[in-house]
């Protein structure tokens, strides 16, 4: 074999060498990607059971940072307009940045409920939580509303002279419907970003028929926001 030859056998083993490390990397990639998005498949149907709903959103979306799917609120209620934060006043805080940059708001009616039915049914605790951010939405700035969050008949919080503000709750639940109220109480137009309700099995928290347990600590599929108001 002259020089020319072995030249040639060299240059023929390197190509190959070179498709084989390419077709690697791309299988090790399309790998990576499958591995990612079989994650993010079993978070979506592990909490299938949970409803979260991202308030004034315009379609359901997978969150691909928390793999919770959030529904819109149109099955949940019918009244209120949808709006979102002023663009400068946009969140990209991780877990909730998507979900409170929408918003639901209520300017008619004095009491306005969003009706939830978990499919554990009645007799169950749930966790229960909601979210507000103002936004400036509407480009006023106000900074004194105020108005009442309710399940049902029973009073829960105050939502008030705030920016940002999240609050949870257990309800031990004797119907198979759940009312979560925003009531106006005449200062300002009552709004809300998101709400979480998780049927809580094997729960610590046992209350009596139709109580509530407040500022409670429960991590089911989310984390403290940074600066929330507790």
């Amino acid at each position: 074999m002259d020089g020319g030859q072995i030249l040639f056998s060299y240059i023929k083993v390197w190509v190959i060498l070179l498709l084989l490390s390419a077709t690697f990397d791309q299988n090790s990639k399309l790998a990576a990607k499958n591995t990612e998005q079989d994650k993010k498949r079993k978070l979506a149907a592990e909490n299938s059971g949970f409803i979260s709903i991202d308030c004034g959103a315009e379609e359901d979306y997978l969150d691909g940072k928390t793999g919770i799917n959030y529904k819109t609120d149109k099955d949940f209620i019918s009244a209120g307009k949808n709006k979102v934060v002023a663009p400068e006043r946009y969140l990209t805080t991780l877990y909730y940045g998507n979900m409170v940059n929408s918003l639901r708001t209520f300017p008619e009616g004095k009491r306005n409920c969003y009706t939830l039915k978990p499919r554990e049914g009645k007799n169950q605790n749930y966790y229960v939580r909601a979210f507000f951010y103002y936004g400036n939405y509407d480009s006023k700035n106000q900074t004194q509303i105020k108005f009442d969050l309710y399940i049902g008949v029973n009073y829960w919080a105050t939502v008030a002279d705030m920016d940002w503000f999240y609050d949870d709750i257990i309800h031990y639940s004797v119907t198979d419907t759940i009312y979560v109220c925003l009531v106006n109480t005449g200062s300002g137009v009552p709004f809300i970003n998101g709400l979480d309700l998780r049927f809580m099995n094997n729960s610590p928290y046992r209350t009596m028929n139709g109580s509530l347990i407040r500022r409670v600590q429960a991590d089911l599929g989310g984390h403290q926001p940074p600066g929330a108001i507790r």
